[in-house]
């Protein structure tokens, strides 16, 4: 019991967390198994969609090509949420949060609180919007010549990425671009005046950065010009593709 209560009141890392839930995911893996609950065809036929919609979308942009990726994508979605695996983790996470909860409750106590003025409710701020937003479907192309780039923080599902930064005003000091996506293309072109930064991460599919092309399968890279740190004007990138070709050029 005392295990119990020490497991329920400690604080864990990013790693444990991962770490149990990668467990949970497992037990609940090989309960479906034995209940012949878990069925790799659907899962694969959900995939299959999803892959067939998506080259379809880049072909021809059709209604039916988002209907296709739509159906896989929920058959995907069922697949997880009708697993033992999802409803382990809720149950876990059910316990775990009414547990914090009553133990928050029991210890109650006065606590004297004292505001202190807060110097920043003085200053102004102006919200910005981004020129590229994040959506789950669709495309992002170049921006307009002479448009003055700032950071770019890109989270994509299902589309390409192309981007030539070479007839845009690129500012003084380091600007990151990062890109994070499902299925799809990424190309990006950094003019040969500015210093670039380059890592990327790709489960599957194609990589080409730099003139160095090769086929990647759960493979990360990292290339930085040699001036990089000196550079007055230099672009950092990072992209994660679960699937599909990565092109980044320095010309």
């Amino acid at each position: 019991m005392n295990k119990l209560r020490e497991m329920l009141t400690r604080k864990y890392t990013i790693a444990e967390a991962i770490g149990i839930i990668l467990s949970i995911v497992a037990i609940g893996t090989v309960i479906d198994l034995l209940q012949g609950r878990f069925s790799v065809f659907f899962i694969a036929l959900a995939v299959f969609l999803i892959v067939v919609g998506y080259r379809r979308l880049k072909q021809k942009n059709s209604f039916s090509s988002y209907v296709i990726i739509t159906i896989g994508a929920g058959m995907l979605l069922f697949s997880i949420f009708t697993s033992f695996s999802f409803a382990l983790i809720f149950a876990v996470l059910i316990v775990y949060n009414a547990y914090q909860l009553f133990r928050s409750s029991s210890n109650k106590s006065n606590i004297d609180v004292k505001i202190k003025p807060n110097p920043l409710e003085s200053k102004a701020y102006i919200q910005t919007d981004p020129y590229f937003k994040s959506k789950l479907i669709g495309e992002y192309r170049n921006f307009p010549q002479g448009y003055a780039i700032e950071d770019i923080n890109l989270q994509t599902g299902f589309g390409d990425v192309s981007i030539d930064l070479s007839d845009t005003i690129i500012p003084q000091g380091e600007t990151v671009i990062l890109i994070r996506g499902m299925i799809g293309n990424i190309y990006l072109n950094v003019p040969s005046d500015v210093g670039i930064s380059v890592q990327m991460s790709l489960l599957v599919g194609k990589m080409n950065l730099l003139q160095d092309s090769k086929t990647a399968l759960n493979l990360t890279q990292k290339y930085q010009s040699v001036d990089y740190k000196n550079a007055s004007r230099k672009i950092k990138i990072v992209v994660n593709l679960l699937a599909g070709d990565i092109e980044v050029k320095h010309r």
